[in-house]
């Protein structure tokens, strides 16, 4: 079954002037509604950033039975690793975000303003978008690749792994990019992000920042300005101990950083 028409999206206002986007994409079964609580809690701290929440098609997932639900691309496995994949629903949506991208250009937001990130399939579909340079299967600045703000993926993992390094983007070395992901993750498993960031910098050549294994909980005297590297170019690797497939509180505390950061008011 085809993928439908694209849902309309969901919009978090900013609460002073509009200078910074987050385009952030949601995992498989879910929408951008899904998200709200989490960025409801970031607003008062990222005052100047508006939140552009896509909602993913409805689609038939051949590793669900068939079960028609909101994806990014159709999972053909419950193994990831399956070179079996959804290369055009892959494309098909890298496209998508690309023209979010450029609408929040023709809007008057700069790409280096903008940062692209998601959760699980949302954040395979982000490094997608985020790090390559697609040419005819991409849009706008999807062509020769966008140099944005920064990328933010959450248990997420690299796709199209055989083309990957052939349309790596000319601005990845120079874009600050964010992994983070549970170590007890049975969904999508740990060692995916860790065979992502291998590719990133081993193969790719994007400065390793920092490699982290952390606890779920966010630090309780808050951050120091001069704490790791996270937020300069090249990769900032975060696992967190026991955490699953999900958005534990240190992941949340690490994005809403990483974000001041890469996006100052």
């Amino acid at each position: 079954m085809a993928a439908s028409v694209f849902a309309p999206f969901g919009v978090v206002r900013p609460l002073a002037r509009h200078t910074a986007t987050v385009i952030f994409l949601h995992g498989l079964g879910d929408s951008g509604r899904g998200w709200l609580g989490i960025i409801n809690q970031f607003k008062e701290q990222l005052p100047h950033i508006k939140w552009l929440l896509p909602n993913a098609p409805s689609r038939s997932i051949t590793a669900n039975l068939g079960f028609v639900m909101p994806g990014w691309f159709d999972l053909r496995s419950w193994d990831l690793q399956d070179q079996n994949e959804d290369r055009a629903g892959m494309l098909e949506s890298a496209r998508m975000i690309d023209q979010y991208i450029q609408g929040e250009v023709d809007a008057g937001i700069p790409p280096g303003r903008i940062v692209v990130g998601g959760f699980s399939q949302g954040g395979a579909i982000s490094l997608l978008t985020a790090l390559t340079a697609r040419g005819e299967n991409g849009v706008a600045g999807g062509k020769e690749g966008w140099k944005l703000g920064g990328v933010a993926i959450l248990s997420g993992w690299t796709l199209l792994q055989d083309d990957f390094s052939k349309m790596v983007s000319p601005h990845l070395t120079s874009t600050p990019v964010l992994m983070c992901h549970g170590t007890a993750d049975n969904v999508v498993p740990h060692s995916l992000s860790q065979k992502t960031a291998k590719i990133l910098t081993d193969q790719l050549n994007m400065p390793a920042l920092e490699n982290l294994t952390l606890s779920m909980q966010a630090p309780p005297s808050g951050y120091l300005l001069e704490e790791g590297k996270m937020g300069i170019a090249g990769l900032s690797f975060r696992s967190y101990r026991s955490s699953g497939h999900e958005a534990c509180e240190r992941t949340q505390e690490d994005l809403k950083e990483f974000l001041k950061r890469v996006l100052p008011q």
